[in-house]
């Protein structure tokens, strides 16, 4: 049930009706807390005077959305009112699809280009332009759609041709699905005010991540004052600063939604950690307040280790010692994580402790081919299609399933008329008879037109449903091109389905994650954190992006924590890294 075993600060949270901004330490239940927040409005919606108005929750990531909505189903609590997504699928689905008609450079159709996609095309405009690979280059734009680099430097060159490329193709990447829809919403208020009688409640998950667009674009819908809004988080974990995050306090909430009353909750108890490691990683928070370990491991003789000895040559080899140790003591592979500065070290340091270590089942790195985060039409009947059809796996199937043709029903009426239970039926008939022995844009190609056959959807060259999958097959040409990956289509189960082992990911991508064994590396100034995180920054700013960065990495390990500061990395300039002051 959705609400057993809730401490009473996790239960006042869950029953607060009104605007709401609840601060949760790590490992203090959040997520349990949100999803039980969520089925109590949802059970209560004519006791909150909510009636018929949607809930809308919004995730930082797409993991995170289907990971409360399928606890929620699991309590069998209907869920048709709810809405739950990141961002820009809010943007996309609530505000820019049914209005596409008010949006000039949209109005005849567009695309989403990937981040991929988006790599490679500025890449080759910083060569165009005598740039470095390795220059970072911001192609956010302003409210008023304008660069924020001068006029005489390169970058601002290279970002108003990588815009007019988006304008010239019909293309709009993760950032302009924010600009279109904060222009468009800031022109007619009448979409704000019929939004706003939508909504019942909104709930903003990881509130400390949000960009100035990105609230702005809430405050055009919320200061119509019909919409209670919730904000959790934890500004103690705010690491997306440097990719435009803004963290916001209690009063600054209230004063630039216009609230009149903003409560502020603490979740202080954790679940996840000993005494120990809270302990450590409490010197890097900011708040005052205490975090009480509440879990079993309370007392636990936790292994805190920082060692600043270890060249980067033999880097691998101690990391693949820790983690013997450990799997020898009888910890789970899953229940060990090794924490890199970047997507790059994650893969040479999975791809040398697998060449060493065979015997170590390793969950590192694995490119998928399809680009799996693409708002494409097509991906939930993709995802439908490679995800075994097991009972561990049946709400997310159930759930991909219904945004299909949620998706579907706006393109083909038709549909309506067939049962759910048929289409599934053909769904996994198309699974089964189609050729996996073959080039991944042959099998796409197949699976969408005889989908499409089916249901009788319109696949002319000139129709949405055709440019999409173009699109979507282009972009898994380029990644495979770029990553020089052979892969067939019998290849891409294992991209799609739960892999067990040892985690290798970035620091970044841990955030929520918990693990019985942390092992970090590359906690040098510049790796951790990176120099286009502080550079040009004061001091008391570089000190606060090292702080973040530390709390959350060191606050992810249940019982261990390794912290690795390895020696032999060298600057462009060839001098030696330091080691995190902060450490």
């Amino acid at each position: 049930m959705p609400y057993r075993n809730l401490t009473s600060e996790q239960m006042d949270a869950v029953e607060f009706n009104d605007n709401l901004l609840l601060t949760a330490c790590p490992g203090s239940g959040k997520t349990k807390t949100l999803v039980s927040k969520l089925c109590y409005i949802l059970e209560n919606k004519e006791f909150l005077g909510i009636g018929k108005k949607k809930v809308v929750a919004l995730t930082y990531t797409n993991v995170a959305a289907d990971t409360i909505l399928e606890r929620i189903m699991s309590f069998g609590i209907n869920s048709d009112s709810l809405w739950i997504g990141t961002i820009h699928s809010f943007c996309l689905n609530w505000i820019i699809k049914p209005n596409i008609d008010r949006i000039p450079r949209l109005c005849k159709g567009f695309n989403i280009i990937d981040e991929h996609e988006k790599e490679f095309l500025l890449n080759d405009l910083k060569e165009q332009y005598d740039l470095s690979p390795y220059d970072k280059i911001d192609t956010i734009l302003d409210f008023n759609f304008t660069p924020i680099y001068c006029r005489d430097i390169p970058e601002y060159n290279v970002v108003k041709a990588y815009h007019a490329y988006l304008y010239e193709n019909r293309l709009i990447d993760f950032d302009l699905i924010l600009n279109l829809t904060c222009n468009l919403l800031s022109k007619y208020d009448v979409l704000c005010e019929r939004l706003s009688l939508l909504m019942g409640y909104i709930l903003v998950d990881e509130y400390q991540d949000t960009s100035l667009v990105q609230y702005e674009i809430l405050r055009l819908i919320v200061s119509k004052k019909n919409t209670v809004v919730t904000f959790i988080g934890d500004k103690e974990q705010a690491i997306y600063t440097g990719l435009g995050a803004v963290v916001k306090n209690k009063n600054q909430l209230q004063d630039y939604f216009d609230l009149k009353e903003l409560t502020e909750m603490r979740l202080t108890g954790c679940f996840r950690s000993s005494q120990l490691i809270i302990d450590f990683y409490k010197k890097y928070k900011d708040d005052v307040y205490h975090i009480n370990s509440v879990s079993e491991i309370k007392e636990f003789p936790s292994v805190i280790l920082k060692e600043r000895n270890v060249d980067i040559t033999q880097l691998s080899i101690y990391v693949a010692g820790i983690i013997k140790t450990h799997l020898e003591q009888g910890i789970h592979p899953g229940e060990i994580a090794v924490l890199c500065p970047s997507w790059f070290d994650v893969i040479k340091l999975s791809n040398e402790i697998i060449s060493s270590n065979p015997e170590i089942e390793i969950d590192g790195v694995m490119i998928s081919p399809i680009p799996k985060n693409n708002e494409n039409l097509w991906l939930n009947l993709i995802k439908l299609i490679l995800i075994k059809r097991n009972p561990s796996n049946y709400i997310v199937r159930q759930k991909l399933f219904r945004d299909l043709l949620v998706e579907l029903k706006m393109l083909a009426p038709n549909i309506e008329s067939e049962s759910p239970k048929r289409i599934l039926k053909e769904v996994n008939k198309i699974a089964f008879s189609l050729n996996y022995d073959c080039h991944i844009e042959i099998w796409l190609n197949e699976l969408i037109t005889r989908f499409c056959d089916f249901i009788e959807l319109d696949m002319s060259n000139d129709s949405y449903p055709y440019k999409e999958m173009v699109s979507l097959v282009n972009a898994t040409k380029k990644r495979m091109d770029k990553y020089k990956m052979n892969y067939k289509a019998n290849d891409l189960h294992s991209f799609f389905n739960f892999k067990s082992g040892v985690k290798i990911t970035t620091c970044h991508s841990t955030k929520g994650d918990e693990y019985e064994v942390v092992i970090c590396t590359g906690l040098l100034n510049g790796k951790i954190p990176n120099w286009n995180d502080i550079i040009e920054c004061s001091a008391e700013h570089q000190n606060y992006v090292a702080r973040r960065l530390l709390y959350v990495i060191a606050s992810r390990a249940k019982k261990h924590l390794y912290m690795i500061s390895e020696t032999g990395h060298k600057t462009q300039k060839g001098y030696p890294y330091k080691i995190t002051p902060q450490l």
